[in-house]
């Protein structure tokens, strides 16, 4: 069960497109090209890539081999798939799947400056996120709960949350594969913007408030200010 894709093939089509990017006037200042394949086992999906810029002796085809892409389950992944509660990909429909090459993409090499702007990126996300949503859901749901239900109600929120996480985990690679990762952040993009418009209108401003304050204004009993 082991695909190969042809090294001349390969090579024909960095060579090709290599220099597209390059000045009319200069076509010799050739671009590094990228050659990027998604890969399907039934529902296991692989990311293989080769750039053009690459030492020859790390210059190979790219192999697919089923066992590098479809895992077994563990001990308590095979006990959870037993019980029907497992969500992630079963190994038995991987194994019996034929190979899909679901992407063929070839384009330029990021550039260095690319590089950088992906992390400042991923670096003012984690930290708008770490004071923004990744504690403001836990505080309020702490403050609007009543206190009769608050235990229950946090274990209940922590349970979905985890839920939510895992599922995300999950379903990433192969949305990425299929759409990309532009896709998914401006997904991701959107789910920020209606928090946003959700803290900013819809939550009460509770500084200030005391908790029976607050389940007074969710009792419909006292206004409180935005």
């Amino acid at each position: 069960n082991v695909k190969t894709v042809d090294g001349q093939l390969l090579q024909r089509a960095l060579t090709e497109t290599r220099g597209t990017r390059a000045p009319r006037h200069d076509r010799s200042q050739q671009v590094p090209m990228q050659l990027t394949l998604v890969c399907d086992y039934g529902p296991f999906t692989s990311i293989q890539s080769r750039r053009s810029d690459e030492p020859p002796q790390l210059q190979l085809p790219i192999a697919i081999e089923q066992s590098d892409i479809v895992k077994d389950d563990s001990a308590v992944g095979r006990a959870f798939r037993n019980l029907g509660l497992n969500p992630f990909a079963d190994p038995a429909k991987g194994r019996t799947a034929s190979l899909i090459v679901r992407k063929a993409m070839i384009g330029p090499v990021p550039s260095v400056c690319h590089g950088w702007l992906v992390f400042l990126s991923l670096f003012g996300f984690i930290a708008f996120f770490s004071i923004g949503p990744g504690v403001c859901v836990w505080l309020a749901l702490s403050e609007l709960m009543p206190t009769r239900i608050r235990s229950n109600g946090m274990s209940i929120a922590l349970l979905l949350n985890q839920f939510v996480s895992a599922t995300i985990a999950a379903v990433f690679l192969p949305v990425v594969g299929n759409y990309g990762y532009a896709g998914m952040f401006f997904l991701w993009a959107g789910f920020t913007v209606v928090y946003f418009l959700t803290a900013t209108f819809l939550l009460p401003e509770t500084k200030g408030k005391t908790l029976e304050e607050i389940e007074a204004y969710f009792s419909g009993r006292e206004k409180m200010h935005r």
